[in-house]
């Protein structure tokens, strides 16, 4: 390099772990408040779903670490995937909470 020349580090493209974490428990403390008023029948799925969001995030987190702790290894990509396949699942189930009380409130 010349010597006018550093390197900048390139920037992580994942948000923190806190602002996911505090996104979620947005998302599904606006889910409990409309759950009282949903048909039974729908309950036990969204309850199930909200069970099922909070396992991802603590697979996410986990998934996060180790991409953190091996950026500089050769595993670093394979932590990286891992951490985006466990970002997809999140949102994935997210969106699935979502449909789950839209379809609640039709019936």
């Amino acid at each position: 390099f010349h010597p006018w020349i550093h390197p900048r580090p390139i920037p992580d493209p994942s948000p923190p772990p806190q602002n996911i974490g505090l996104s979620l428990r947005k998302l599904l403390g606006s889910v409990d408040h409309v759950l009282p008023d949903l048909p039974p029948s729908s309950r036990t799925e969204i309850e199930g779903t909200q069970k099922l969001l909070n396992k991802d995030l603590a697979n996410l987190i986990g998934k996060m670490r180790l991409a953190q702790q091996n950026s500089g290894t050769s595993l670093g990509a394979e932590f990286r995937r891992q951490m985006l396949t466990a970002s997809h699942a999140l949102a994935v189930d997210a969106k699935n909470l979502l449909d789950a009380v839209d379809q609640a409130k039709l019936q």
